[in-house]
């Protein structure tokens, strides 16, 4: 039987199972909803098992029917996860949850499950009937948790601390419960305090708990055991509706082999005296979690003393440095190193270990990073310039990338299991799972990544350096210096491709593609990550195309445009994966060969306003209009810019479905930009920012304009298009900045506006090399040519423009001298042209210039410079000139 393009892998049972719901009413939405889920056999059988065969069967078939979103929830679950799928047809009125939208966006907090249990388990019987209501407590908020995240609705930090919150609940209520049990009417003196992931709030679906059971000193050795043992017990009993937790005991002093709780004072002393180095970095993520506060907030506060104390020895960091070295050879021993997202090279750990050094060693310093969670600790590292921001997105986005893996490989059969499946039919599950057509994507991508980090870590800890092989060969033909990042680039070209020494013959053999391979590493390397991980951008890269310049003056997004057409939504989202790769990397390759900002302008506009327009129809989005700001909207987006868009209805009352459609499309494209790496949508320009709604109709954005629109939205509405070229819409955004006055207050507060942005956004040490923020750079090329704009709105072009074009047609009004608008066209384009070509050379930044002079001479070099310093001399002298032109247009001192 076949749904959409899948068939089922057992036709028979599927034809089965339908024909028996076909008894009971129709199923023609069941059919269709299954053919979304990852898992079409194990979501139809969910669904058969929990419509039942009981006298209640025919009323759940006709509920679901009646509630699509319930079907849709209901149907993604069952395909994704067994034991949640098992415990819905235990429990069938847990189901209702997923119909009730405003019971499942509510957040989970600890305290709303704590007051919750003590009114469940005070109404129960016995003390395992109120165990009994605890588990169905945890079993409802979970749910609500998982189907916030298979939606998409809630991002993963907030899935980890749900989960999180809601292991606090539980085992604060547990402790309540079992304490009761073992010592009526006494006040508990046993703190509970919580380690690993659990500590730093990043709870996993299948975690093991990790927890430490410290007690007051003069509290009852014998009551206080007892607990211990029967709390554990309370929650790893299964019981009818299964475990509440695995527990870990082994992080408390000595380990296994010693006793379950100590006093405060004895637990401090072994951390002062006997711990490892491997034992204090534990304790970073400690914290209190339940039982006696006044206890674990003194662990907590006195152990700090102690993991942050401020610089560490060499013997101490070689400790913890050797510990990780063991976990590394026993993942190899096991031969899991390429398939645990955990503990292989470059997964979970390696990132949580970089963080974790950063912590022990600047935590003294920097008290934000006392305690904080992965994610968090990475932000602080950032603002603070500790991180540079490309490695902090790179850490970032890595770390969510890869719990969302585990999560998903964890949701399948509820095993506490970091390893990636064998099966085929498993991977194809965990791609669906994770927003990927196909395992292949899959895998790409997450190669990828694991390698980027590995490197990362092994440039911040030399001692996990892996030995690598020799890659000279490749280097000394292409005559490149020993060491170089160009040289560096070709090791990793020739290392990663499927055949290294035909491509070094044919480097030997043939000009032409030593040429290719020399633009790769020496203008393009960044694209070379890409190559290694995308088998299939090879021919690109040594296609033709990349100087087939009459291509260019094509439409690149036509292709695109022509092959979504007809396809149905999944298949458009698929195809536009791949096709997103393609461009982006063609794009990247075209302008390292031709190096013309405004070629590159032309192609990436058109890339990018296909696949909104494509993506958007894909779900349902036809009649909606996007408005292109920012770059995008101006037309002149660099390589590595966001998407800064807003969506428009025309009818006031088809918004509710309107709004519907825009968060199914923000959804879409958090699928393509993991998927394709070359979706970045922003939608933070919009009306109210991220708190407002997605889309706006054409009265309500019109209303909004005319009585709460700042200055500085009318500044940026300036660069606002319609993608689909509808006239209401071109006629409204031109309404929003032209339809009243342009002020002196209005200026005014986009000065202070300019100070804030210059002063808040941009490190201090980064002021003069800041190619967007600093003063003279693009942002004060951009907004005086928007505020020209707003004065002489006559002089400028009906149609929005690149910022350079739009200078230069100002001066042809006498709104500018000729002088001056050359000056700023030319400086726009120069800092364009700076900014693609760090993206291309793989730096730190795309908008930051570097410090490091080998950098800075790669830099000038790209850019047909001799040297850094006559670079410096160029950026200086555009700065001084914009700066001028800037104070005496707008009239500054």
């Amino acid at each position: 039987m076949t749904l959409g393009r899948r068939v089922f892998a057992d036709e028979a049972r599927a034809e089965a199972l339908l024909a028996r719901l076909g008894r009971l009413g129709d199923v023609a939405r069941i059919v269709e909803a299954v053919a979304d889920t990852a898992d079409h056999d194990r979501a139809l059988l969910g669904l058969d098992r929990w419509i039942g065969v009981d006298s209640d069967a025919g009323s759940r078939l006709a509920s679901i029917n009646a509630n699509p979103a319930l079907l849709h929830r209901l149907s993604m679950i069952m395909g994704a996860s067994q034991p949640i799928a098992d415990s819905l047809v235990k429990n069938p009125e847990l189901a209702q949850i997923l119909g009730d939208p405003s019971e499942l966006s509510r957040p989970v907090s600890a305290q709303e499950v704590i007051d919750e249990g003590r009114a469940l388990m005070g109404r129960a019987n016995s003390f395992l009937h109120a165990l009994d209501r605890l588990r169905h407590l945890r079993a409802r908020h979970q749910l609500r948790i998982v189907a916030n995240d298979l939606s998409g609705a809630w991002e993963p930090p907030v899935v980890w601390q749900a989960l999180s919150a809601l292991a606090d609940g539980v085992l604060e209520l547990a402790s309540e419960w079992v304490w009761k049990d073992v010592s009526p009417g006494s006040e508990l003196p046993i703190a509970v305090i919580a380690m690993g992931k659990h500590g730093s709030s990043e709870v996993n679906y299948s975690s093991d708990l990790d927890l430490l059971f410290i007690c007051e000193e003069d509290a009852d050795t014998e009551a206080s055991e007892r607990f211990c043992g029967k709390f554990v017990r309370a929650l790893e009993g299964k019981m009818g509706r299964g475990a509440l937790y695995r527990i870990d005991l082994r992080l408390r002093p000595m380990g296994a082999a010693g006793p379950v709780i100590l006093g405060l004072a004895a637990t401090l002393r072994y951390y002062e005296s006997y711990s490892e180095p491997w034992e204090i970095q534990a304790l970073i993520r400690s914290r209190a979690c339940a039982g006696n506060t006044a206890v674990g907030d003194a662990f907590v506060r006195h152990v700090a003393k102690m993991v942050y104390k401020g610089p560490r020895s060499d013997v101490f960091l070689d400790g913890i440095i050797d510990a990780k070295r063991r976990y590394e050879m026993e993942t190899r021993r096991k031969g899991e190193a390429g398939s645990n997202i955990k503990l292989g090279p470059g997964g979970i750990r390696d990132i949580e270990f970089v963080v974790q050094m950063f912590q022990l060693t600047l935590g003294h310093e920097m008290p934000s990073l006392q305690g904080a969670g992965v994610v968090p600790a990475i932000d602080v590292l950032a603002d603070a310039g500790v991180v540079t921001p490309r490695n902090a997105d790179l850490l970032r986005s890595s770390y969510r990338f890869f719990r969302q893996i585990e999560h998903r490989i964890q949701l399948r059969q509820d095993l506490q299991t970091h390893i990636l499946p064998a099966s085929a039919h498993e991977r194809h599950a965990l791609a669906k799972l994770t927003g990927f057509s196909a395992w292949q994507g899959l895998d790409s991508e997450l190669r990828r990544r694991r390698a980027m980090v590995r490197d990362l870590l092994e440039t911040n800890v030399p001692a996990l350096a892996q030995t690598r092989a020799d890659e000279q060969k490749l280097a000394d033909a292409l005559h490149l210096q020993p060491g170089s990042s160009a040289a560096v680039a070709a090791e990793r070209l020739l290392a990663t491709s499927d055949s290294p020494k035909a491509i070094l013959a044919e480097v030997l053999e043939d000009p032409s593609t030593a040429e290719r391979v020399e633009l790769l590493v020496t203008r393009a390397p960044r694209v070379v990550n890409e190559l290694s991980f995308h088998k299939e951008l090879w021919d690109v890269a040594f296609g033709e195309e990349v100087e087939f310049e009459a291509a260019d003056d094509q439409d690149p997004g036509k292709p695109m445009r022509e092959a979504t057409e007809n396809l149905r939504s999944a298949d458009a989202l698929d195809y536009l994966e791949s096709a997103l790769r393609r461009e982006a990397f063609l794009g990247a390759l075209k302008h390292a060969h031709h190096s013309d900002v405004e070629r590159s302008y032309k192609y990436v506009a058109s890339v990018a306003e296909t696949a909104l327009l494509s993506s958007l129809d894909a779900v349902g989005g036809q009649d909606l209009d996007i408005i292109a700001m920012g770059r995008l909207g101006s037309r002149e987006p660099l390589l590595g810019s966001d998407w800064d868009v807003l969506l428009l209805c025309a009818d006031q009352d088809s918004h509710a479905r309107a709004e519907r459609v825009g968060q199914d499309w923000v959804r879409a494209a958090r699928r393509l930009s993991m998927a394709s790496g070359n979706f970045p949508l922003d939608v933070r320009l919009r009306p109210e920012g991220g708190s407002g709604l997605v889309v706006r109709s054409l009265a309500g954005f019109l209303a909004y304009a005319e009585s709460a629109m700042e200055a500085w939205e009318r500044l940026a509405f300036t660069r606002g298009r319609s993608l689909r070229g509808k006239e209401q819409s071109r006629s409204v955004i031109a309404r929003t900045w032209s339809g009243r006055e342009w002020t002196w207050e209005d200026e005014q507060e986009i000065l202070h506006m300019r100070k804030r942005v210059q002063t808040e956004r941009m490190r201090p040490w980064e002021s003069g090399r800041d190619l967007k923020l600093s003063e003279g750079c693009t942002l004060d090329v951009e907004w005086l040519a928007a505020i020209m704009k707003l004065r002489h709105p006559e002089a400028a072009p009906h149609t929005v423009v690149p910022t350079h074009s739009l200078v230069r047609k100002l001066g042809e009004a006498r709104a500018l001298s000729t002088p001056d608008a050359d000056a700023l066209a030319e400086a726009s384009l120069f800092y364009a042209g700076l900014r693609n070509a760090m993206f291309l050379l793989d730096m730190d930044s795309d908008s930051v210039l570097p410090e490091n002079p080998e950098k800075l001479d790669r830099l000038a070099e790209w850019n047909g410079l001799n040297s850094a310093n006559d670079l410096l001399g160029e950026v200086a002298s555009r700065r001084e000139r914009v700066s001028v032109v800037f104070k005496e247009v707008i009239q500054i001192g």
